[in-house]
């Protein structure tokens, strides 16, 4: 009976597809019933012939194996959970940690200022706002290019102040010793620094212009504005810029009328005072009807102003007194 089990084996295991049999997960667990049956025969003394053929079973139990290994492996990476990139965003939140900082104590209430205190701030930011309105006052105002000395004196201090400064202990011993050795110059020395003068008198005034022309009319304007209001506020004298292409301010009647009456030779003997009182006098006495000729001159210097106001600055003429006096 064994042995005619034996050869049934063998001829099964013949006629067995491999490939075919254990390429299907189902029949795995029917071909490694199978295989104990046959391993169990073949052990047997009996069986020797048929076991040293070529060995199904080593190479049946490496292909189950390898199956079975394979369907763990892709069992397994089923369950395996996937990975997360690092652009996705994880799901755990963070537990906040309380704090065990103690919380801050509220601030003290300030004490109320005095009435003293009160004002001198009040004083304090009233200076801090005219310094900074005076600086930007500064600033619109426009720095002119310095100048070369223009005065024959100045320029013999400056030469005289080289020498005494190394003979004198202070400065003001040394310009008061340059003051006196000036005036003991020669005539030819005089007049070498005459024509120093003048030379530095013509480039101070061609520096200017190029500087003048280097700003627009307008900056112009608003740089005298400033000057005139700089002028007031620190009580140190602002000169205005001289340009040219300014627009002139028109005349009010009374000024053509002094005009008329000053250039007519009346007061030639007069001083200015005196003259500015006559005319004026004068002025009151006209009628209505004498004052409409300077009246008409003053609209027709109006419209000129209103016209060029427009050209040179490109804004509107501000507005003015229909007739001032």
């Amino acid at each position: 009976m064994p042995l005619n089990l034996a050869r049934r084996g063998g001829a099964i295991l013949r006629n067995l597809h491999l490939s075919d049999a254990f390429s299907r997960p189902i029949h795995v667990a029917v071909s490694q019933s199978h295989i104990r049956r046959i391993s169990l025969i073949t052990r047997g003394k009996t069986l020797r012939p048929i076991s040293r053929a070529p060995s199904a079973t080593s190479v049946l139990s490496q292909r189950l194996l390898k199956t079975y290994a394979t369907t763990t492996e892709s069992k397994s990476e089923k369950t395996k959970p996937a990975k997360t990139t690092k652009g996705e965003k994880g799901t755990k939140k963070t537990k906040t940690k309380k704090s065990s900082t103690k919380p801050k104590p509220k601030p003290k209430p300030r004490k109320p200022l005095t009435e003293e205190q009160k004002e001198a701030r009040k004083e304090a930011r009233k200076a801090q706002k005219l310094k900074d309105h005076i600086k930007a006052l500064k600033v619109t105002a426009l720095q002119a290019p310095k100048k070369l000395p223009e005065r024959v004196a100045n320029l013999i201090i400056m030469q005289k102040l080289q020498e005494t400064l190394k003979t004198h202990k202070t400065p003001q011993e040394a310009f008061k010793a340059a003051s006196e050795l000036g005036r003991t110059i020669s005539e030819e020395e005089r007049e070498r620094l005459n024509a120093i003068a003048e030379s530095n008198r013509n480039a101070n005034e061609a520096a200017y212009d190029q500087w003048i022309k280097s700003h627009t009319p307008l900056q112009i304007k608003e740089a005298n504005l400033a000057r005139n209001r700089l002028t007031k506020l620190t009580k140190k004298k602002y000169p205005p810029l001289r340009d040219d292409r300014l627009v002139k301010r028109p005349s009010s009647s009374y000024v053509f009328f002094y005009l008329e009456r000053t250039g007519q030779g009346d007061f030639k003997h007069m001083t200015v005072k005196d003259i500015g009182a006559r005319v004026a006098e004068e002025w009151k006495g006209l009628t209505e009807s004498e004052k409409e000729k300077y009246y008409k001159l003053h609209l027709a210097d109006r419209e000129r102003y209103d016209r060029q106001y427009q050209e040179v600055y490109g804004e509107e003429a501000p507005k003015l007194r229909k007739s001032p006096e």
